[in-house]
């Protein structure tokens, strides 16, 4: 029967679904004959692409390809699976012509959200007990992994720049089970990994740790295919845990590296496969190769962790003596070691390194915070109070949504007139045509239609800011009429001349459309009649052009 200890647990992990949740419900009833809510409360972009994702499974697909550029390529599998899955039910259920397929399509990315939320925070509260047994330090180390930040939101004020905790899921937990269920199930697949691995450790001295051990590799090849270098992060933190483990005890840990071999064996035909579509792929090479997350600057993580870092010091002096006897204690120092060291590694994805780093820290926050208070109520009130500080970027970032959702705006919604002239488009369209359109209109087709975007999201399409800027000539009338010819036969990349995207079919001419205009509608209409072009759609302010 669960201990009152973890009831308290499971009512926390309840609220924090429920206070998740409410600002998507506020957002959907703030929906009426001027706006639809786009589904996501931050980086709508991003989750335009998940929805995008969601709806190519929804018409059967299950090889990924690109739809935010117009390079023709393979599709790969096994990639944005947690999308494509739950796209495939819904495709079973409502057609993909279908209006009601989007609005499906978000009902089931909540549902995705809250069934990869909850099984974090179980993985989670697993993972804290495997370390902790005191009721008061376990609780303190889930609030403050799920929910916890730092000083990091007086940054604006002091002229430094955005917190971490606000744009940069993979170091904390709360912008995870907010709204990025993909990073929700691979990090709860990595901790039940671990989970699995301490189970294989217990039994090293008989037969029965293998399937254990099998166990951690199929929970990290889920990992992987939420996040496919998310492997590089699982083996850098084994090979630091066994370094450390070997230091600590002077001898080679040859238990444990028997244990991560077999673990990382199972994931590694999965590693070799995703390092070689990412390699052979062309246009997959070109899209990882622009995906540029660079770590900030140290003294803004030193904002985001400084509240657990301090009491984690005296937590890892704790681990460092109690892993004499027990592995698994290094393996609390060796991950935020590990991610420091990785996140200013020259690669791409730099700040991604912090992957689950809040973990392993909060729980040597926790015991330095239950150690230091001991049994003296006014300690014992400051270190809740200390949590309670390190819950306020949380607070902020909720507050944030609840603001956001209770006044409609772009992009977080998106005009009526828009999503009534897409879905029209959808109707009357082929799977994977062209449509062209700004960057604005681009990143909301693919979630609302089977077409591709000439230019829509910052990674997803190639070569993005030269195609913008491409873009935003053609709506102010600065091409020439060769350039213009161009656009419309597809053009090709700078950087690999030998690719060229597929011509456009569509032409969106909405509100963001014109803003961009220089000249006046009526000559932009001319000029696409001359082209060929020829209105097929006009309603709301919305008009959409074809061209065969």
């Amino acid at each position: 029967m669960p201990s009152r200890r973890d009831f308290r647990a499971l009512i926390f992990a309840l609220a924090l679904l429920a206070l998740t949740t409410l600002p998507y419900l506020i957002g959907f009833a703030g929906e009426g004959s001027q706006w639809r809510f786009s589904g996501s409360l931050f980086g709508v972009d991003d989750g335009n692409s998940y929805l995008g994702k969601m709806r190519l499974g929804g018409r059967g697909g299950w090889n990924f390809s690109l739809f935010y550029t117009t390079e023709p390529h393979e599709g790969a599998a096994l990639v944005f699976w947690p999308y494509i899955l739950p796209g495939q039910i819904v495709g079973r259920i409502v057609p993909e012509t279908d209006p009601a397929q989007t609005p499906a399509l978000l009902i089931a990315w909540q549902i995705m959200r809250l069934a990869f939320d909850a099984l974090y925070l179980w993985a989670l509260w697993r993972f804290i007990s495997a370390f902790l047994s005191a009721g008061n330090a376990r609780f303190a180390a889930f609030v403050l992994a799920s929910i916890g930040g730092g000083v990091g939101w007086l940054l604006p004020f002091l002229g430094g720049g955005l917190p971490a905790e606000f744009y940069i899921p993979e170091g904390f937990s709360f912008l995870i089970l907010l709204g990025l269920p993909h990073l929700a199930l691979a990090r709860a697949a990595m901790l039940a990994g671990f989970l699995a691995l301490f189970a294989a450790q217990r039994r090293a001295e008989t037969r029965g740790w293998m399937p254990y051990a099998l166990l951690a590799g199929i929970c990290w090849a889920i990992t992987g295919m939420s996040v496919p270098f998310y492997f590089g992060v699982i083996y850098v933190l084994l090979g630091m845990w066994g370094l450390l483990v070997w230091l600590r005890n002077r001898r080679f840990p040859r238990a444990l590296f028997l244990r991560c071999v077999a673990a990382g064996l199972v994931t590694l035909p999965l590693f070799i496969y995703y390092g070689i579509t990412f390699q052979q792929n062309q246009v997959f090479a070109l899209w990882s190769a622009q995906n540029q997350l660079p770590s900030p600057p140290p003294l803004v993580y030193l904002a985001a962790y400084i509240l657990l870092a301090i009491p984690a010091v005296k937590g890892a002096v704790h681990a460092w003596r109690e892993g004499k006897h027990d592995a698994r204690w290094l393996l609390l120092i060796a991950w935020p070691v590990a991610a420091f060291a990785l996140v200013y590694v020259p690669i791409n994805v730099q700040r991604r390194m912090l992957e689950g780093v809040i973990v392993p820290l909060a729980i040597l926050a926790a015991v330095g915070l239950m150690a230091w208070a001991g049994a003296h109520w006014r300690r014992r009130m400051m270190a809740w109070g200390w949590v309670a500080a390190a819950a306020i970027p949380a607070a902020l970032l909720l507050v944030g949504t609840l603001n956001t959702v209770l006044h409609p705006q772009m992009p977080v919604f998106r005009p009526a007139a828009e999503v009534a002239a897409l879905e029209w488009l959808n109707q009357h369209s082929a799977p994977g045509e062209v449509a062209l359109a700004s960057f604005e209109t681009g990143n909301a087709i693919p979630v609302y239609t089977h077409l591709r975007a000439f230019i829509g999201h910052g990674p997803e399409t190639l070569e993005a800011a030269r195609k913008e800027a491409l873009i935003a000539q053609f709506f102010g009338g600065g091409l020439t009429d060769e350039e213009r010819r161009n656009l419309f036969a597809g053009g090709c990349l700078e950087a690999a001349p030998e690719l060229c995207g597929d011509p456009p079919r569509w032409l969106i001419f909405g509100e963001a459309e014109r803003e961009s205009m220089a000249g006046g509608a009526d000559a932009f209409r001319q000029m696409l009649a001359n082209e060929g072009w020829r209105q097929v759609y006009d309603a709301g302010g919305w008009e959409i052009y074809g061209r065969a």
